[in-house]
């Protein structure tokens, strides 16, 4: 096999080019949807941000930091709405966080404080049957 040598401003170019596409990939399947997600969206946010997995809002990070994120969780929750458990959820939070920030050493307890959050709210509000 052959290789090539890239530069670092190639990796970097290839990179922000294939969080583009996931982002537009993600948004075209968020506007697909017959409802509105925001309420959902701004659910997981408010459990995501309370949490700081990365802690990051507690260094002045932006207040989007974790939007990306954010709007992954959303989409597994839309996907798996009729079927939706805390544990499910946890797992696909620590799973996308870890991924993201590299993080080993997430709490597995605050994932799920943040899961179950999410889903007692998101019924309350009647989005989830429950």
């Amino acid at each position: 096999m052959k290789f090539r040598a890239v530069s670092a401003e190639t990796k970097m170019n290839y990179l922000m080019w294939s969080i583009r596409k996931e982002i537009t990939r993600e948004n075209k399947y968020l506007q697909s949807l017959d409802y509105d997600p925001e309420p959902i969206m701004a659910v997981v946010k408010r459990y995501i941000d309370k949490w700081d997995p990365a802690h990051l809002l507690a260094i002045d990070a932006p207040e989007d930091e974790y939007d990306g994120e954010v709007r992954t969780i959303t989409i597994f929750i839309t996907q798996h709405v009729e079927d939706l458990s805390v544990e499910a959820l946890s797992q696909k939070i620590l799973e996308i966080c870890s991924e993201a920030f590299e993080e080993d050493f997430l709490s597995e307890h605050a994932a799920r404080e943040a899961a179950s959050g999410i889903i007692e709210s998101l019924r309350a509000s009647h989005w989830l049957k429950g």
